[in-house]
């Protein structure tokens, strides 16, 4: 029994450390964004912080254009012409990089004309987030062609090292600049991240090759749209709620999406180690043993969820009075209690999209972000008019509820008719 175990541990020893590495790099990643918005909540006054959540969305919207899926399609291609054309993933690079920093410009200059008209009276903090137009679609750029190779160990190594520099330079950044330094803080991190991974990247071949262009770009847009999709959900919000005024809102809001993102990490990382059993079982058209597996995994999810709900309700007001007292107000509170009824299904939506969705071809069936994030945004204007910034929430509830319960029923009628 013993040797069995032992020859399945080397049989996948190197897929184990791979999602090690991966986990540890995606968990410093979102670890930095999290630790920038918690030093800047614990320094900054609560509108201030919802200044900043409301400008720096219109900065992740703006990347979301920029790349519209170029890194993710990117890291696709990366993977099947390292092992079919491996000259290829030399050219892959700059004709990525060269389609980007063209949409870059192009958007640059479209944004920074319109600035009052699409940001509003924050218009003068935009200055401050050019850095992290362009670093922030680059590095995600780098970041597809090293999980394209599979060089996983490096990612965490570089997001490891930029991110640590970052967090010890937020607290001073703010203390001496308050509000600019939170902008520079986040400039600097992925500043960071695009030096540390263009001095680590050598494979470089400046090449034009318009048949690579055009298949990365194709399969780009397909993800580009799905992201789109999420945006909606998430970052719109916030969006909102500062266009009608409500900035101390719209940094509870984000507060309240990052401490969920926590928590949901570790059900995302066990998606993507589950995934490739998952492809393998639909690949062999293994679907009982499929659907079964299904089932047991949202229900197990579910019930994690729920419990996770039920202890984020009783010690979220001791963990605010500990670290952050002045948040602890009556809006913050209902706002987090009625945004925990739905974390349960955030957990199964979060563990089933790479192995049930991804992994089994149902990508398709991620589109229906889409028109339900343009639900979303439709059905918060709508409240927030009536109900003021709560309105926002009870519009995000009903439709994320709606949007997830259909997915969950698209997926399970697939694989119980397969």
């Amino acid at each position: 029994m013993k040797a069995k175990f032992v020859q399945i541990f080397r049989s996948r020893k190197g897929h184990i450390e791979n999602y090690m590495w991966r986990a540890l790099q995606l968990g410093s990643r979102q670890g930095v964004v999290f630790l920038i918005l918690f030093i800047s909540a614990k320094l900054l006054t609560p509108e201030e912080l919802g200044v900043y959540t409301y400008t720096i969305a219109f900065g992740f919207l703006f990347s979301l254009f920029a790349d519209f899926g170029i890194s993710k399609a990117v890291s696709k291609y990366v993977a099947e012409f390292n092992i079919s054309d491996p000259e290829k993933v030399k050219a892959i690079f700059f004709n990525a990089a060269l389609t980007l920093f063209t949409i870059i410009v192009i958007l640059t200059v479209l944004f920074i004309s319109f600035e009052k008209e699409i940001v509003g009276k924050n218009y003068i903090y935009i200055k401050y987030l050019l850095p992290l137009f362009f670093f922030l679609p680059f590095s995600s750029l780098y970041d597809g062609i090293y999980l394209g190779l599979k060089k996983f160990k490096i990612l965490a190594i570089i997001a490891l090292i930029a991110g640590a520099i970052s967090v010890t330079a937020t607290y001073f950044l703010i203390s001496k600049y308050r509000l600019v330094g939170t902008f520079l803080a986040l400039d600097l991190y992925y500043f960071l991240l695009f030096i540390l991974f263009a001095i680590s990247y050598k494979n470089y071949s400046f090449t034009i090759d318009k048949k690579l262009f055009t298949v990365i770009w194709k399969y780009s847009i397909i993800i580009g749209i799905s992201g789109l999709g999420h945006f909606l959900y998430s970052k719109a919000n916030v969006i909102i709620l500062g266009k009608f005024n409500f900035f101390v809102e719209a940094g509870y809001y984000e507060l309240i999406d990052k401490i969920f993102m926590l928590f949901t990490f570790g059900v995302l990382i066990f998606g993507q180690v589950i995934a490739p059993k998952v492809t393998e079982l639909y690949t062999q058209k293994q679907y009982k043993i499929l659907f079964s597996y299904f089932k047991k995994i949202v229900l197990t999810v579910f019930i994690l969820g729920v419990i996770t709900s039920l202890i984020l309700f009783f010690i979220s007001p001791f963990f605010m009075q500990v670290f952050l007292s002045k948040y602890l107000t009556e809006n913050f509170i209902l706002m987090f209690n009625l945004l925990l009824i739905h974390l349960p299904l955030i957990f199964i939506s979060s563990c089933i999209a790479q192995p049930f969705v991804i992994g089994t071809g149902f990508a398709k069936y991620s589109l229906i972000t889409i028109p339900s994030g343009i639900l979303n945004i439709v059905v918060s204007i709508i409240l927030v008019k009536d109900f003021g910034f709560i309105g926002v929430v009870y519009g995000v509830l009903a439709i994320s509820i709606i949007s997830k319960l259909f997915l969950f029923y698209l997926i399970y009628r697939r694989l119980r008719i397969a």
